[in-house]
């Protein structure tokens, strides 16, 4: 059976209904009951359309979330399976969020204007006494403070936002509705700087592109597909996006997580994105690596920004002076690496992010933009810096530079964010130049050697924490002598080792010391006897307890190993004459080059220990596996035993619970009849029972109960409408008794005034007629008193202009009748000229038509003789075939009609332009017709020579042209 027919005009009227009596929940629920039905599959979804909409703006307008998710939700359900409700599911998501905008634009606008009435205060915001007043006001939005109006629809948008990606997620139909929706929920977090919404929405987008990878793996309709590029690109956007979000909203932990995730992406991707969008990222690359404080990846994301904004049309010179002078100043603030490290370095995650391949260098950095086509825009001053910095420099005379510089660079508006960056690096080598020039320097005079003018000036406390930073990092270092407020620089790295050996050499055992020596071939041997102790734990526990495990220390051989490279580097003539960080360069040069060998060794150990470990491994499973099946067998009889038990006692404890949940049913069952019996009747309002009595009443006491006080009721009720009855009829009739003669006697006093009104009134209208009928009687004896002069004076009127009325028509008359000839001849002149232009255009086409026959007759012709003269020649060349290669081939030979028909048709031409030309030119006359002057006979004369020229004309053209020979006349020939 057909399901019955929708009808959402009904629906919609019944909804409005309830809304103009105030119950815009009921019409809420009537449409979330009509367009989440089953019979809804059935139905178009544009029909459906209009009830949604409506359902969605009463929902935001009564901020009815939940119920709008879960309508949203099952719609998708029932219309899912076809494009035309995935289409609409679309639709209407668009529509909800348009609804849910409008709204809080509106809203913030309610709360500004009434800031703006309410708040006189200029200086605004929370005060103590805004404050206090909070404390006791109900609305609590005192000044702005804890606005709970605003920040509720602020919460109920976002989870709107929610709704709806949760609605659209994951559905390859529905992709770039996902998109729309994505974009506009982070411009709301990006607007309104909703933080902790912003990071709720980039954890969710990282959900649903794992869910989407995750489905890749599965079958199923409208699943998103990664492989395909358009789909790829829309979510390389969104990350693109997102990265640009969360720098400016300054959540720097969200745009590395967003940048990891546009890495992958694009590592998926076939095609690249824009430049300009991978300007824009590459920008803010740069943002958050010089917030983390990485100058040098900061640096790198700035050259790949530049590397892709020189292709933009519209950037000026002044743009790239802008670009190439902040990339300079950022390698500049970059810290110094000029010492070599070894080891897993942790940031190679970032530098894949750039597309590196391993670490950059500051000197490499520097080298790439120190080339012309970059070099030339930079600032002039940045250029002096990195002169002063770089090229030649010396404490005193950066000094010196820099307080000529520093007032310019301090304009730049990009210069204030690398300032203690570039501070921190000439103070650096400020230290380093104190080190290398002097064995001993005192406090005081350090710190004036290293103050820099204004804004690179620097505590006392700040200079101090920068030379220890520099003896950590190994560029410097020394001593502090507190006593005489002294620092003494080592200029030997070797030295402090020295010392360091010696103390403690003194203090170790001599037994820690044998144990220390340990050769270089069996480093690393406390490892490989961990690994082997492992393998024997299967024998030792057949022969007994393990042998205690031998602890070793390596102080020694470090001391050994860095003492043979001191001496190794001692011997060097150069060595000694080297500044400090210069020797501690070349040493770890000298160490990572020695230690290749030891780390090769110790690779090929530690594969060794793990095919040892896998060859125990497998020899210990080949044992289990021989006692595996009696122990199996054993295991699955206990398990079997364990298990009935089990079941039995799961059985016996399920009956007991069916059996009480049948009971506790069937108690619910006759409490809710009797709650729903005692609730009808207390509804109807004839007996009113206490509903509590459902818990201890059976049905049966109930009836009786109703019963009687029923009956009860009935008796006392017949008795006061009985008593009732009597009592009004009685008052009714005293009523009556009394009002009669009143009404009497004011009805006869009521006639005598009326009558007295009425005669009045006959008399004023009689009076008003007799006034009338004299007025007129008197206009109608003027009238006809002067009515024979009138007659007269029209007569005579008549006669005197009659003679020049008459001339008037005369003359209009005639020229009609002018007016009349002359657009007869115009209209046969231009019928006659379109008869002349149509017999033109029959005659052109006529000619057209005979040329291509006479062409095509001869063509035929010509190749009719070839095809002779070929078999000839063939012929002759058969009968004899010695003379044939003597005899030349005949020329070709020309077609006597071409000739004859080419002067035939210049001839026809020339006449046909001679016309053409006469026709223009009586064309190019004026408007009024050369024939209007002319007679019928004259005309008829001239279109008969016309004709008789066509005639003449048609005939030349169907004329045979003459043969080969035959006889032309002179005047033909003259012609030729």
């Amino acid at each position: 059976m057909a399901p019955p027919p929708l009808r959402p005009e009904n629906a919609l009227k019944r909804a409005e209904e309830l809304i103009s009596v105030g119950e815009s929940q009921a019409a809420l629920q009537s449409l979330f009951d009509f367009f989440t039905a089953r019979r809804i599959r059935f139905a178009e979804p544009a029909a459906v359309e209009p009830i949604v909409f409506r359902f969605l703006e009463l929902g935001v307008d009564l901020k009815k979330g939940r119920m709008i998710k879960d309508a949203l939700h099952q719609y998708k359900k029932l219309v899912q399976g076809s494009p035309e409700g995935l289409a609409s599911v679309s639709a209407i998501s668009r529509k909800f969020i348009d609804v849910v905008e409008k709204k809080i634009v509106s809203e913030q606008a309610k709360e500004d204007q009434k800031t703006d009435e309410e708040d006189d205060d200029l200086e605004g915001g929370i005060t103590p006494e805004n404050l206090l007043i909070s404390a006791y006001e109900e609305d609590q939005s005192v000044a702005g403070f804890n606005d709970e109006a605003l920040t509720s629809w602020m919460r109920f948008t976002w989870e709107s936002y929610r709704a709806v990606l949760d609605l659209l997620r994951n559905n390859s139909q529905l992709e770039i509705t996902y998109s729309g929706v994505v974009n506009r929920t982070m411009m709301f977090c990006l607007k309104n700087n909703r933080k902790n919404e912003f990071k709720r929405l980039a954890d969710m987008l990282r959900q649903h592109l794992d869910a989407a990878n995750y489905q890749q793996s599965k079958s199923g309709t409208n699943i998103v597909d990664l492989s395909d590029n358009e789909t790829l690109q829309r979510y390389l956007e969104q990350r693109f996006q997102l990265v640009n979000c969360s720098v400016k909203l300054e959540l720097w932990h969200e745009a590395f997580r967003s940048i990891e995730d546009v890495f992958h992406l694009m590592k998926l991707s076939k095609s690249s994105p824009k430049s300009s969008t991978l300007a824009n990222y590459y920008q803010n690359i740069a943002k958050v690596f010089l917030v983390s404080g990485d100058s040098l990846l900061h640096t790198v994301a700035w050259k790949k920004f530049y590397d892709l904004y020189l292709s933009n049309p519209k950037a000026t010179e002044d743009d790239f002076k802008t670009y190439t002078s902040t990339i300079f100043l950022s390698v500049l603030a970059a810290k110094l690496d000029d010492l070599p490290t070894v080891g897993y370095d942790r940031q190679f995650r970032l530098y894949r992010l750039l597309g590196l391949e391993g670490k950059p260098t500051r000197k490499e950095v520097m080298a790439t933009l120190l080339e012309e086509d970059f070099y030339k825009y930079v600032n002039d001053d940045i250029k002096s810096l990195y002169a002063a910095m770089e090229v030649d420099f010396s404490a005193e005379g950066v000094k010196a530079q820099l307080s000529a510089l520093l007032p310019k660079l301090n304009a730049l508006p990009y210069f204030a964010q690398y300032v203690e960056s570039i501070r921190d690096i000439i103070v650096r080598r400020s230290i380093v130049e104190a080190s290398t020039n002097n064995n001993s320097i005192t406090l005081t005079d350090l710190y004036k050697f290293v103050s820099l003018p204004e804004p690179f000036n620097m505590s006392e406390w700040s200079i101090e924490r920068a030379l220890l930073e520099a003896a950590v990092e190994d560029y410097v270092s020394f001593t502090i002598d507190h006593e005489s407020n002294t620092v003494q620089f080592v200029k030997d790295p070797f030295t402090v080792f020295a010392q360091i050996s010696a103390e403690a050499e003194t203090t170790e055992d001599a037994e820690e010391e044998e144990n220390d020596e340990i050769p270089e071939e069996i480093e690393g041997e406390e490892e490989i006897a961990e690994v082997e102790g492992e393998q024997a734990e299967g024998e030792e526990g057949a022969t007994g307890a393990a042998e205690p495990e031998v602890i070793v220390t390596r102080n020694f051989y470090i001391r050994n190993r860095l003492s043979e490279l001191s001496k190794t580097l001692s011997e060097v003539d150069t060595f000694a004459g080297l500044p400090y960080v210069a020797k501690v360069k070349l040493a770890r040069e000298a160490l990572i080059e020695r230690n290749k060998e030891s780390i090769e060794k110790a690779k090929a150990a530690a594969e060794e220990r793990t095919k040892r470990h896998q060859e125990a491994r497998r020899k210990y499973q080949e044992e289990n596996a021989l006692h595996a099946e009696a122990d199996a067998e054993v295991r699955q009889k206990r398990n079997l035993e364990e298990k009935a038990l089990m079941e039995a006692k799961l059985a016996e404890d399920a009956r007991q619970r069916l059996i009480e949940k049948k009971r506790r049913e069937l108690n619910a069952l006759k409490e809710t009849i009797t709650a729903k019996a005692i609730g009808d009747i207390n509804a109807k309002g004839n007996v009113y029972i206490d509903p509590a009595l459902a818990k201890t009443m059976e049905l049966k006491d109930l009836r009786t109960m109703i019963v009687s006080l029923l009956s009860k009721d009935q008796i006392e009720l017949q008795e006061k409408v009985d008593y009732a009855r009597n009592r009004l009829d009685y008052t009714e009739r005293a009523l009556r008794k009394v009002e009669l003669p009143i009404l009497q006697k004011e009805a006869e006093e009521y006639k005598a005034v009326d009558m007295t009104k009425y005669e009045a009134m006959n008399e004023k209208i009689i009076a008003a007629a007799k006034t009338e009928h004299e007025a007129r009687l008197e206009d109608h004896e003027r009238l006809t008193s002067v009515y024979s002069d009138f007659q007269s004076l029209k007569t005579k009127l008549e006669s005197a202009h009659e003679a020049e009325f008459g001339a008037q028509r005369d003359a209009l008359r005639a020229k009609f009748e002018e007016a009349k000839k002359a657009r007869i001849a115009e209209v046969r002149q231009q019928r006659y000229d379109e008869l002349v232009a149509q017999r033109k255009a029959e005659i052109a086409a006529e000619e057209r038509a005979a040329r291509a026959q006479s062409d095509e007759e001869i063509m035929r012709k010509r190749r009719e003789m070839e095809d002779a003269v070929a078999k000839k020649n063939a012929s002759v060349a058969a009968a004899t075939p010695s003379i044939a290669p003597s005899i030349a081939p005949s020329q070709p030979r020309s077609s006597p009609f071409g000739s004859m028909n080419d002067s035939k048709r210049e001839e026809i031409a020339r006449r046909q332009r001679e016309m053409e030309a006469a026709l223009e030119e009586r064309k190019s006359q004026p408007k009024a017709s050369p024939f209007g002057s002319m007679d019928d006979s004259k005309r008829e004369e001239i279109a008969r020579k016309q004709r008789e020229m066509e005639a003449a004309l048609e005939q030349k053209n169907s004329s045979p042209a003459p043969k080969k020979g035959a006889y032309v006349p002179p005047s033909r020939r003259n012609r030729k």
